[in-house]
This record gives structure tokens, sequence and C-alpha cells, in this order.
């Protein structure tokens, strides 16, 4: 009698080992397919990112190739020069696109002589073209602003120690600008501190950030002084104190990457000099999206 009433426990407690390592292997298993599709994921990432990046490279290499081809078959013949320029800069900037295997590039070119670069057009430049968005008190003090900063005056300091300084800087800029002369070189930019983006315009004391939409499409931090007068706009031509041109001197190649069915985007901005037929890296910029 007594032997039955001992075995029905022991039944009870296997029966609840087994249930509780069930329950066990169960999480367990849970929790490494949840890290398996976790790793499989940073991996999928990984990959994304790194065929967007290559797809972005490709397609400033394709767009520069490009380019240089059509300027080498064009020579010296300034008609079919400018028909090579036209037809680079048709649909305003539209993106175009090709693909290699399951990665997809766009390049677009924009002509950055056809703007106005804020760092050297000067505070006369910036005012002119501020007024045509400002008012002309508003423009005025934000375009000294923006020179102000350019050259690397601390704002609001009239110290001797800062005109000393600024004087200094000049002297250099008057030298390097004959030394470039005498070497046949373009002189190089008189900026000190120099804008690298548009979006820094929002950081000069009275600037708005309706004026900078209204004039992003005339504006640049990537041009040489130099102004295209084929393609700038009529305000940009009224405020242009540099030299003008009749075709690009710098161009501005913006492709985008990415791989096919997945929303990781790299984008790349490469500014090139147009030397002849040939395309000179000056600035390379690159970020996702």
């Amino acid at each position: 009698m007594t032997r039955p009433s001992c075995r029905r426990p022991r039944r009870g407690a296997a029966l609840v080992v087994a249930l509780v390592t069930i329950a066990v292997l169960a999480s367990v298993t849970a929790v490494a397919s949840s890290q398996a599709r976790r790793a499989a994921s940073v991996v999928d990432n990984r990959r994304s990112q790194a065929t967007a990046r290559a797809m972005a490279e490709s397609g400033v290499l394709a767009a520069r190739t490009h380019i240089e081809t059509r300027l080498r078959e064009a020579g010296a013949d300034s008609t079919q020069l400018d028909r090579v320029f036209d037809a680079l800069m048709a649909g305003d900037g539209a993106m175009r696109q090709d693909t290699v295997g399951d990665g997809v590039f766009a390049t677009a070119v924009v002509d950055v002589s056809a703007r106005l670069d804020v760092n050297t057009a000067g505070a006369d430049g910036l005012r002119q073209l501020l007024a045509t968005v400002a008012p002309p008190g508003d423009a005025r003090r934000v375009a000294e602003a923006i020179e102000a900063r350019v050259r690397g005056d601390a704002a609001g300091d009239t110290s001797g120690a800062a005109r000393a300084n600024t004087d200094a800087m000049q002297q250099r800029r008057e030298r390097d600008s004959v030394v470039a002369a005498m070497l046949g070189r373009a002189p190089t930019s008189r900026a000190m501190q120099p804008f690298t983006s548009l979006d820094e315009l929002l950081t000069v004391p009275g600037m708005q950030a309706a004026w900078l939409d209204a004039l992003a499409a005339d504006l640049t931090v990537d041009g040489d002084g130099r102004v295209n007068r084929r393609s700038a706009s009529r305000r940009v031509l009224a405020a242009a104190t540099g030299t003008l041109v009749d075709r690009p001197s710098r161009i501005l190649l913006i492709a985008r990457g990415w791989r096919r069915d997945h929303v990781l985007t790299r984008e790349i901005q490469a500014v090139f000099d147009v030397t002849g037929a040939e395309l000179r890296l000056v600035r390379w910029r690159e970020q996702d999206r």
C-alpha cells in the first residue's frame, strides 16, 4: 500500500522538471533566434552601407570619365565645348541613374561657377545679392558679418592685436597672389575662415532662413571667385565682383548610391576644377541620407 503512494509524487516531480526544462529550452531557442536575426540584420546593413558607398564612388568616377571624354572629343572647338557643357547642365541638375549588379547610383552635375561664392564675393557682392531678398540695412549688416567671418576677424574686436593680425593676413594674401602670378597659377582663395556649407550662414547674426532659402540656388561655398556669365542668373551677375568667364571653371558632381530595395543611401559631393579637358579634384564630402 505504501509503494504506489510514493511513486505518484515522483512521477509528478518528473513531469514538473520536464515542463521546466522544455520552457528553458524554448526560452533559450527564442533568444538565440532573436540574436541570429539581429546579427543577420547588422550584416545586411553593413553590406548595404558598403554597397551604397561603392555605388556613390562609382557614380563620381563614371561622371568624371564621361565629362573628360566629352571635353577631349570637343578639343579646342569653342562651339563644341559650349554644347558639351550645355548638355551636362541640361535638366537643372536632374539626377541620372544607372545600375551595377544589385547596386544603384545616380549622379548630377552642378555649375558652381554660375553661383556667387560666399567666401570670395566680398561684402559688396554679398550685400547686393542679399538686398534682393532682405531690407537694405539688414543686407549690409549680414554681408559685413559674413565677410568678417571669412577674413577671420573676431566679431566686434577692434583691438590693436586684431588689426595687426588682419594686416598680417592681408600681406600674406598679397604675397601669395604675386607668387601665384609669377608661376602662372590661379591665385589661392583669400578666405581665412571659409564657410564649408550654406547652412553655416544661419549662424551669422541677422541671417534669416527665409533669405537663405530664397538665395540657395545663387550661392555656393565651392567657387573659385570666377562667375560663368553664360549660365549665372541676373542677380548673380549684378553682384559678381570676380572674373567673368564663358564656361564653368569649377563643377560639383553629386553622386548617390544605394543597394536595390534598401533604404540606406550614401551621398558624395566632389568639387572639381575644370582645367582644359581634365577635372582636378578640389573638395570631397560624404554623408548618409
